[in-house]
């Protein structure tokens, strides 16, 4: 039950005034739990807000801005740019992965680059080449973009969300 600070009558619940002597109602209470508490950028696990890692992911909680990989090899990184890393993988193949953390796939991505480069004195070895540097440049951005929204990424290649 809330009671009004001036007066000490009864004040409804969600009022913003009170009913009696019309002073501001203010919820001490309320606003001391919700500054207590934070939420885990990973999992969205509520939390004390002393908590360093999230018990239910162990995503840290530091607020540093930190490519954080969980036991799932997912990875955030939220304040990492898309563009960027996009024109990263345009202009090295698999660089723009590295940058947002995503450091096996962005290694993967290179050596089929390379191996693409190989097979050039064969005509197929352009056409993989193009589809590698095309992925790649796609991935990072996408990738990026999920990482901003909060969604956790795998640092693995997944043909089948390619699509």
């Amino acid at each position: 039950m809330v009671t009004c600070q001036s007066c000490g009558s009864e004040v409804d619940e969600g009022a913003k005034f009170c009913k009696n002597c019309g002073s501001e109602v203010i919820v001490e209470e309320e606003n001391e739990n919700i500054s207590e508490t934070k939420f885990c950028a990973n999992c969205g696990f509520e939390m004390p807000k002393s908590t360093k890692f999230c018990p239910e992911c162990g995503t840290s909680t530091d607020g540093v801005a930190q490519a954080v990989k969980n036991t799932n090899n997912a990875v955030i990184n939220p304040d990492k740019s898309s563009g960027l890393a996009a024109l990263l993988s345009f202009l090295i193949i698999g660089l723009g992965q590295v940058y947002i953390g995503l450091t096996k796939k962005g290694i993967i991505l290179f050596i089929a680059a390379i191996i693409s480069g190989v097979l050039m004195m064969v005509i197929i070895g352009w056409i993989t080449w193009l589809i590698v540097w095309g992925y790649a440049i796609y991935d990072a951005y996408n990738s990026a973009e999920k990482m901003k929204n909060g969604i956790a990424v795998q640092d693995t290649i997944d043909i089948d969300n390619l699509f």
